[in-house]
């Protein structure tokens, strides 16, 4: 595993619009700006969670992007799962991996366990619950 800039900077998107969810949306151009993050891959991002089903869209003067489920609703996982983040720890966890240790690899179950318990943090940990506990980075 190895997560992207595309990944943070789509948690960074996310955590945005859950900060917003009681006002107005915010426009890919005015995350970007505040993080001196590129406007065309703030773009890219919001529409691939648009496609997700985890972000809409309204046109107009007071437009922009806005979560379509509260923020407690969409873990870290949803995120980084929507902008196409493998979350797999190694490549012997993942169904179309071959590896020829895989009827007596000593360090498979390990990594089963370990791989589980950080889906299930990832899946633990909501948009809201970032916002409250102060995790996400203020500027």
């Amino acid at each position: 595993m190895n997560l992207t800039k595309k990944s943070s900077y789509g948690l960074i998107a996310a955590l945005e619009l859950a900060a917003a969810s009681d006002t107005a949306p915010r426009s890919a151009t005015s995350i970007a700006k505040r993080y001196s993050l590129p406007v065309s891959f703030i773009e890219k991002i919001l529409h691939e969670l648009r496609h997700a089903g985890l972000v809409s869209s309204k046109q107009g003067r007071t437009g922009g992007y806005f979560l379509v489920r509260s923020p407690e609703d969409i873990s870290v996982r949803n995120v980084l799962e929507a902008l196409g983040e493998s979350l797999d720890l190694v490549g012997c966890l993942t169904s179309s991996s071959h590896c020829e240790l895989t009827d007596c690899c000593p360090t498979k179950g390990a990594w089963q366990h370990i791989d589980q318990r950080f889906k299930s943090l990832l899946d633990s940990l909501s948009l809201q619950s970032l916002l409250d506990s102060g995790l996400e980075s203020s500027n």
